[in-house]
């Protein structure tokens, strides 16, 4: 269970994320924590981790390259490597268009002194042929 100030930042990462989400031209249909759209829907888990079906904070669609993009905020208050959100990388690492066989991309946002953190974990943990479709943003906002 996150804390306040923990939802606060998290939140926080969310809406800077949407931000470049709809600065770069992504239509995001799905986000966490705001009124303004729907709550995100879980995706489904093909054997990964905990074996629980996964919603990403943010979920849209980049028009342009024709593939779908999730977001995920993570505050580095010790949600890097949780059972939860190392399951939740490879779910929303998984996902493909149905269509175009296209693999999703997957946009994370952590606060800029975690970045070399968290490049660490991904490169450690997550399979290299997925590497290619782990965009790391670094919070312009968030430092610590």
């Amino acid at each position: 269970m996150r804390s306040t100030e923990d939802a606060q930042k998290h939140q926080a990462l969310v809406d800077e994320l949407i931000g470049i989400f709809e600065r770069d031209g992504f239509l995001v249909s799905e986000a966490e924590g705001r009124d303004d759209f729907t709550p995100p829907r879980e995706l489904h888990n093909d054997g990964y981790g905990d074996q629980q079906d996964k919603a990403p904070d943010i979920y849209a669609y980049d028009p342009i390259n024709k593939f779908y993009i999730m977001g995920e905020a993570k505050t580095g208050a010790k949600d890097f490597e949780t059972e939860h959100s190392l399951t939740q990388y490879n779910v929303f690492l998984d996902q493909a268009d149905k269509r175009t066989g296209r693999r999703s991309r997957l946009y994370v946002i952590v606060p800029e002194l975690q970045v070399p953190e968290f490049s660490a974990l991904i490169t450690h943990y997550i399979h290299r042929e997925y590497w290619q479709n782990i965009v790391l943003v670094s919070s312009a906002r968030s430092k610590e």
